[in-house]
């Protein structure tokens, strides 16, 4: 299940990284773009918990707890997104920020 983790994992950042150089670039991703990096984000999300609660490590249910906290500010950002807008920068770094933190300690966790 580790390995599955990771991949899904994977394909998130690779989604985000996307997303987030659009929108630095002052470029409106499609919106599909986002929606599947929100639905591969839940996915991970879903395999945390999974993973928490089967290994019982403290550092995935700090690293569940942060996703969270990412996951809400994505459903701020696509909010924004479908009204045609885009959301503020300060808001995608500090989804950024929560989100790679998590990733670092998900790895650190289980690796």
């Amino acid at each position: 299940m580790k390995i599955v983790l990771i991949l899904v994992l994977s394909l998130a950042v690779i989604g985000g990284i996307y997303l987030a150089f659009a929108i630095f670039s002052n470029k409106k991703p499609p919106l599909s773009a986002a929606n599947i990096h929100g639905v591969i984000g839940l996915l991970v999300l879903i395999l945390v918990f999974y993973n928490a609660i089967t290994m019982g490590i403290l550092e995935l249910w700090i690293a569940f707890a942060m996703l969270l906290m990412a996951a809400f500010g994505g459903l701020y950002l696509v909010n924004n997104h479908k009204k045609g807008q885009l959301g503020p920068k300060s808001a995608i770094l500090i989804h950024g920020i929560f989100a790679i933190s998590a990733i670092v300690l998900i790895l650190i966790s289980i690796c």
